[in-house]
């Protein structure tokens, strides 16, 4: 018998368990486990669906989570629909690992709108200082979904930020002014640590 096999007796069984909690996490890591198996049909049908079956995908890979997951919300990244990659962009935010943050930071150049607005906040989720400079590029979009994203990101990220965002307390979108506050909130007399791993960023 497989080890997965294995793994989904146990859960089987445990979906039984007297305590409620056991049986809903047991539930959870069952849907879970069956749909890890179940990758290789995701990754077709995001190549051939409809936009509605690649954004359903796409949620599915959130929940998925692990390696599977990650992997399926990489490939919808590259999806010809924005609205797909808005989704996808958006469910990153919960995977910031070293691979996740380097494949959103060479997709930037590609991307415009909310997409690009939702990698910008994934990299500002992450609080790796390494990625304060690519942030920083951002602070002077034109989209004002875009710019306001990068505000908080980069107060998240940078060293001593707070000169540069004051400069946006009195801007003329509401959208900017918003970010701004919520980015000067993020103040902090300690300085983050340097990660041990570090994100390779091209200049």
């Amino acid at each position: 018998m497989e080890q997965v096999e294995l793994i989904e007796g146990a859960l089987r069984k445990m979906m039984a368990d007297p305590s409620p909690g056991v049986r809903e996490a047991a539930s959870g890591a069952y849907d879970a486990v069956r749909a890890r198996r179940s990758v290789d049909g995701f990754l077709q049908e995001l190549r051939t669906g409809t936009v509605e079956e690649r954004i359903r995908i796409v949620f599915s890979a959130g929940i998925i989570g692990g390696q599977e997951g990650i992997g399926l919300l990489l490939a919808a990244l590259a999806d010809p629909d924005a609205e797909v990659r808005a989704v996808a962009s958006r469910e990153l935010s919960a995977h910031t690992t070293v691979p996740v943050l380097k494949a959103i930071v060479d997709r930037l150049p590609k991307e415009k709108g909310v997409v690009l607005a939702n990698l910008v906040e994934t990299l500002g989720i992450s609080r790796r200082r390494e990625l304060a400079p690519v942030i920083e590029r951002f602070l002077s979009d034109p989209d004002p979904e875009v710019k306001g994203k990068a505000i908080v990101a980069y107060a998240r990220t940078a060293e001593g930020p707070w000169a540069l965002l004051l400069q946006n307390v009195a801007a003329a979108n509401e959208t900017v002014r918003a970010a701004t506050a919520r980015a000067l909130g993020e103040w902090s007399g300690g300085v983050p640590p340097k990660p041990a791993n570090p994100v390779e960023v091209k200049s």
